[in-house]
């Protein structure tokens, strides 16, 4: 029982610090963020389809491509809510934005350039030097949020869950 309380302790210790502003009095870069925001800082690494420890814009855009064109069933280069469903089951971060966050224009459709081109959070929240990139300095701080989920109260959870389903990377 000690041993299983001190692995939980250890591992919980790398996301505590980033909740708590890693101490030193900093605070907490991620305190204002949202759940889904939280969602996707902590699916970042996922996008690094190159996989050298950065991810770039052309990388997000190349894996909701991807999604995209898997979930479209007839082709017509436009998700239903119905096919939209097929981007979820392929990644739950998809379910947590939701359509209706890349669907810009509002008219219950989403295109592949919407999804593509609907600003990242992840890019806002890590890309230091807005150069469209998150590097794998910018990048470590995923790895230490990687399993926050927001609570029903605004707190943050650190615990199960996280982004990405049965087909994600």
């Amino acid at each position: 029982m000690k041993m299983l309380r001190r692995l939980a302790i250890v591992l919980m210790l790398p996301a505590a610090g980033v909740i708590a502003g890693c101490g030193g009095g900093v605070a907490n870069p991620f305190a204002k963020a949202s759940g889904p925001e939280l969602m996707f800082i902590s699916a970042a690494q996922t996008w690094d389809l190159d996989r050298n420890n950065s991810v770039t814009c052309d990388e997000w855009k190349a894996y909701t491509a991807e999604l995209f064109g898997t979930a479209d069933k007839d082709g017509d280069g436009i998700l239903t809510s119905e096919e939209y469903q097929g981007v979820v089951r392929q990644d739950r971060l998809f379910e947590t934005a939701g359509m209706a966050f890349f669907d810009t224009n509002r008219d219950g459709r989403l295109t592949a350039k919407e999804m593509a081109d609907t600003p990242n959070p992840a890019f806002a929240m890590l890309d230091r030097d807005k150069d469209c990139q998150i590097a794998s300095a910018e990048m470590v701080q995923t790895r230490q949020i990687e399993r926050i989920k927001e609570t029903g109260d605004g707190t943050p959870n650190i615990g199960g869950g996280g982004p990405g389903g049965p087909g994600s990377r």
